[in-house]
């Protein structure tokens, strides 16, 4: 989804690593909240902004079970495990 980062965000969540936050973009997207990760200012932080106006969905979303590291590789890769390069 191409986010308009101009809209009306807010800070969500501030990860140590670039590929936790991508995953947690990647989640709060499909269950249809904008969402973006922008660099933060220490050198390894990583910070999630969520469309204002949804901030209390993605809290809803982040407070239900997590996804198991199988299902956040797919969110992130669009490929099931073991699914080949040219598998589709």
């Amino acid at each position: 989804m191409d986010v308009d980062r101009h809209g009306d965000y807010e800070e969500f969540q501030t990860f140590a690593d670039r590929g936790a936050a991508e995953s947690m973009c990647s989640w709060l997207e499909v269950e249809g909240v904008p969402s973006y990760v922008q660099p933060g200012a220490h050198e390894l932080q990583f910070i999630v902004f969520v469309l204002k106006k949804l901030a209390h969905r993605a809290r809803w979303i982040a407070g239900q079970l997590q996804p198991t590291d199988a299902e956040l590789d797919y969110l992130a890769t669009g490929k099931l495990p073991g699914q080949e390069e040219d598998e589709k």
